[in-house]
């Protein structure tokens, strides 16, 4: 049996002589175990060869000689990033026992010039390993493996109950989600928030259907069924059907707001440490449930048409993950639309793997040509989510699922866990809405965006240097920006200090990434003002 250890060659444990043989560096030797490497206690047997007993010698030998990873190989040409597979090598041999509790790792660049990987790599997978709770990284003693807790922490009465709380996961720029949600910026021209813009405003009309409904006590005093307004469940249906697919109301879950779906799914169809395919960049509201969920992303480039469906195919021959989260239309960030062929190809695939698709839709109704959502091709293998946030207001928190017959009940029963049911005056008020004016909005918001890009772009060619690149395919909210020649968190700075601001690229990407790309959101700034933040960020861009 050969093991690799550390900056050894192959270790050969010889039962039949009680030897080990061993080559390190460029002389050989033979190691009687015996004699120089006797366990700390207990006798050895030639009886207790076996491959337990190897691991158990062989893990007190490495840690006792520093000797640390086990197998590690990494394949260049693979799709899967170095440092994700670098991770899911040691964290094999962690869990397996092949490095046993207290092994120490070698240091970050020791280990990357051994690798020949960049340290950033090294790095990034050390820290994922401690995420998990399986590596201590200490200041002076390195990263070790970590030892199993013998016992919770102290919950005595001496102690603060805060200081015993269990760990959880926050995600790697947990401020995020509350910078898309502030309001005040202060003077800057702010193109952060993902909000609809002011005009044209549904304000009126929306005010009008709620004082239609809000004078009856049947949606004022009653929680409502968890489903959703039975009403607004079928006008959902019907418009889904109107755009392709074959949705009754019987499959629509109403719920408070499209980003609680992703947290019914997160906790429904996976457990932590699952895979799930994710878009590379896509929402940070999105990453930061799943890393709170404790699922392990598999990062999925998008380009010009969409999330790269070959790359998706790649990962599907070897792997199975729980589900692929895609935002075919109007994509967040990148304001590109999934072509056809590829949403033919994504949904075969996904059915032929046996792995569903979660497509969140939020903007699908404001693509000028997006063709049938894919829940229409396979309406057994999709699960999708929608909202009224962007096409009506955000402050409504409110959306919809709509799921297979097969895990219904199981999101419903996580749904009625966290509130029940959505709010019932605010339903019966949307449905309203939605009856009487809701397409003329929808008319009217898909030209404003038009005119926005429109006014975004022509300042982008006047005012940016031309090796900046803003993705021009595509529609909706959002500029997706990469300049090559500046870090987005420095650019972000200069560009607060010239009175324009936007959200840096790193929280976009699940697996790092980003740091030279940037998000406009053009709707939440006032039309007069969309060209002259720009222009402020070309002075920045040019210092």
């Amino acid at each position: 049996m050969t093991l690799w250890l550390g900056d050894t060659v192959p270790l050969v444990y010889l039962c039949s002589d009680d030897t080990l043989a061993g080559r390190r560096a460029d002389r050989f030797e033979v190691i009687r175990f015996r004699e120089r490497f006797r366990p700390p206690s207990g006798s050895f047997r030639p009886s207790n060869c076996g491959i337990g007993w190897l691991l158990l010698r062989i893990g007190w030998l490495v840690s006792r000689t520093g000797w640390s990873d086990v197998a590690l190989t990494l394949d260049r040409a693979s799709i899967v990033p170095l440092y994700r597979q670098l991770y899911e090598g040691l964290r094999e041999q962690i869990l397996t026992g092949a490095l046993p509790e207290g092994t120490r790792l070698p240091p970050e660049r020791a280990l990357a010039d051994r690798l020949a990987v960049n340290r950033s790599t090294v790095v990034r997978a050390y820290r994922d390993l401690a995420a998990d709770g399986i590596l201590d990284q200490r200041v002076g003693s390195g990263s070790r493996v970590a030892l199993a807790p013998n016992a919770g922490p102290d919950r005595s009465a001496a102690v603060p109950w805060w200081v015993t709380l269990p760990p959880w996961r926050v995600g790697e720029f947990p401020t995020v989600l509350g910078e898309l949600a502030a309001v005040d910026h202060g003077e800057r021209i702010a193109f952060v928030q993902g909000v609809p813009p002011a005009e044209p405003s549904p304000l009126a009309d929306l005010a009008a259907s709620f004082a239609r409904v809000g004078g009856n006590d049947a949606y004022v005093l009653t929680y409502g069924d968890s489903e959703g307004y039975r009403p607004l469940r079928d006008a959902i249906a019907a418009r889904m059907r109107a755009r392709g697919c074959t949705t009754d109301a019987r499959d629509v879950l109403v719920l408070t707001g499209s980003t609680q779906g992703i947290t019914l799914v997160a906790q429904s169809l996976a457990e932590p440490g699952d895979e799930i395919i994710v878009e590379a960049p896509t929402y940070p509201g999105a990453l930061q449930i799943f890393q709170i969920a404790g699922l392990r992303a598999i990062p999925v480039p998008v380009d010009d048409g969409g999330l790269r469906v070959d790359h998706v195919e790649a990962i599907l021959r070897t792997r199975r993950p729980r589900f692929i989260y895609t935002m075919p239309a109007l994509h967040n960030p990148t304001g590109v639309t999934l072509d056809r062929d590829r949403r033919e190809r994504l949904v075969a695939l996904a059915r032929r793997a046996g792995v569903p698709i979660v497509e969140d839709d939020p903007y699908g109704e404001l693509a000028e040509d997006a063709g049938p959502p894919l829940v229409a091709r396979s309406p057994d293998d999709v699960i999708y989510l929608s909202s009224f946030s962007k096409t009506i207001a955000p402050s409504l928190r409110l959306g919809w699922l709509c799921a297979p017959r097969t895990i219904y009940e199981r999101l419903l029963l996580r749904k009625q866990s966290i509130d029940m049911a959505s709010s019932m005056i605010v339903q019966a008020s949307v449905h309203d809405y939605v009856a009487t004016v809701y397409d003329a909005h929808l008319a009217a918001l898909r030209g404003e965006l038009r005119e926005r890009r429109a006014i975004a772009f022509a300042a982008i060619d006047e005012h940016w240097p031309a090796a900046v690149r803003a993705v021009r395919s595509g529609g909706g909210y959002y500029v997706w920006g990469t300049a090559r020649d500046h870090r987005a968190r420095a650019l972000l700075d200069a560009c607060e200090r010239t009175g324009a601001s936007f959200l840096f690229g790193e929280p976009f990407f699940a697996q790092g990434g980003g740091d030279y790309h940037f998000r406009l959101a053009l709707t939440p700034v006032a039309r007069a003002h969309i060209a002259e933040g720009i222009r402020r960020i070309g002075t920045a861009l040019r210092a």
